[in-house]
């Protein structure tokens, strides 16, 4: 069997056991969507050595629609086996860990599966029609995930998060039948997007800032990022680790193939560039005003992205490795701090940093599992998140200037705010937070399976940049 076709079979199986998640009841269905995420992880394992053992693209392609020029075709790239690497991680993690209160577990097992799939799919898309679809349906999961298992607010939550979804996707649908339209012979192909160059200048300014605002409303930056941190105030743990882990890739992907591909992004990357510093340093503001400690991890997200934003839009080979590194890291960091952000709630029923004391003196594993999470977002030194900033501003630098370092101070905000809020909430032991109950040996697993990903990924980073091409 070729190893092209684990692809097409990673996305079956989660559909499979969807499917099986139908007939089941309780934690008969964790235990498939455990299997089915552990399965992804085999599966991203098996392609990425494949990749990184023969340096090619792996991709199989089927027969679909061919009197409209397009087909079912999958491939990954070195930048793609990152995201399904991480993906895989992040959604292994969620379905072990994220659901302590075991509420609802069949409905969340089967949102778990279906948003495999559309990551999966996503990821391996070599045709914009494919990629529409995936993405669609992990929009869907994760409405669901937030409307019917989040908290009190979260019918709210989840009508901002879909119709902010909905106009990105509705924008990503016209650009790629704009692209379909003009593009010679008509290809929904990936590599149609390389060949834009040969349009129209007005046609290729549309079908860029089409699919730009597409994907900058789902990464999200300023001034498209409103619904993210009610989302995650309001969405389950494991939601919450999806929808910054994964979900918000799905846009900084699509932007850094259009940036790559695109020769007309490189006459506004200046501009883009420009709007993402001013993303990041706003939304560390913001950020330091919180008291919600989701809502601050939230706001990381928003700070993150920009920041990768940034490094895309230098159009320069070291930043796109930054941003693809950058992706990376954040998935696993971010993941990790709402898993543990999670347990906290679930622990002491709280979510107000400052009504939170002592943590560490009634769970260490959750104040470690926080203090790993917040030292890669911030880049320490053999952290993933060391690696993604080394390369993300030594390559903005050199596609934009001295300017490129702004970003910089939207990291020391953060990083001193984060500072404050851990050692106050978790380090100080003169008030103690009495916990109602504690995290179980599934809740430690998943912050050991995170810690030691950013630590591995921080180490191997050689490895795996050395066989990207871009």
């Amino acid at each position: 069997m070729s190893i092209a076709l684990t692809i097409p079979i990673a996305i079956a199986v989660p559909l499979i056991c969807l499917i099986g998640i139908g007939f089941t009841k309780g934690k008969r269905s964790g235990s498939l969507s455990l299997f089915s995420t552990g399965m992804g992880v085999v599966f991203a394992s098996i392609i990425a050595v494949s990749y990184l053992a023969s340096g090619l693209s792996l991709s199989v392609s089927y027969a679909y629609l061919p009197y409209v020029g397009t087909t079912l075709s999958f491939g990954v790239t070195g930048i793609s086996v990152l995201m399904l690497l991480m993906a895989s991680i992040v959604l292994f993690v969620a379905a072990l860990s994220g659901n302590q209160e075991n509420e609802n577990i069949r409905l969340s097992s089967a949102m778990i599966v279906l948003f495999q799939a559309a990551s999966v799919g996503l990821f391996a898309s070599s045709n914009m029609l494919l990629f529409f679809i995936f993405w669609d349906v992990g929009v869907i999961a994760m409405f669901i995930m937030i409307n019917v298992l989040g908290s009190a607010n979260r019918r709210k939550a989840s009508l901002n998060f879909i119709i902010y979804e909905i106009f990105a996707s509705s924008l990503l649908l016209l650009g790629i039948m704009l692209l379909y339209a003009y593009s010679p012979g008509h290809s929904m192909s990936l590599t149609a997007l390389a060949q834009s160059g040969s349009l129209p200048q007005n046609v290729q300014l549309a079908i860029f800032f089409l699919f730009f605002m597409a994907f900058l409303t789902n990464m999200p930056v300023f001034p498209m990022h409103f619904w993210l941190p009610d989302a995650h105030s309001e969405a389950s743990t494991q939601g919450s680790m999806l929808l910054s882990g994964i979900l918000t890739k799905f846009g900084g992907y699509g932007m850094l193939l259009i940036f790559i591909a695109m020769p007309i992004s490189h006459d506004y990357s200046k501009y883009v560039a420009g709007l993402a510093i001013f993303s990041a340093i706003y939304a560390a503001f913001v950020m330091s005003r919180q008291t919600d400690i989701k809502r601050i991890v939230a706001y990381t997200t928003i700070v993150d992205m920009s920041i990768i934003l940034v490094a895309i839009s230098a159009v320069s080979t070291i930043g796109n490795y930054g941003a693809i590194y950058g992706m990376l890291s954040h998935g696993l960091a971010v993941s990790l701090l709402f898993l543990c952000a999670g347990n906290v709630k679930y622990m002491f029923n709280e979510r107000n940093v400052k009504r939170l004391r002592g943590i560490i003196a009634t769970s260490p594993a959750v104040t470690y599992g926080f203090a790993i999470g917040m030292l890669s977002i911030l880049g320490l030194p053999l952290t993933s998140g060391f690696v993604a900033d080394l390369l993300i501003f030594i390559g903005s630098v050199q596609g934009l200037g001295i300017y490129a370092l702004l970003p910089l101070a939207a990291i020391a905000l953060m990083g001193g705010f984060l500072y404050l809020v851990f050692s106050r909430s978790f380090l100080y032991v003169s008030e103690n937070s009495v916990p109602s109950s504690f995290d179980h040996r599934a809740q430690k697993a998943g912050y050991m399976i995170l810690a030691i990903a950013i630590i591995a990924f921080g180490i191997v980073q050689t490895l795996l940049l050395s066989h990207i091409l871009l």
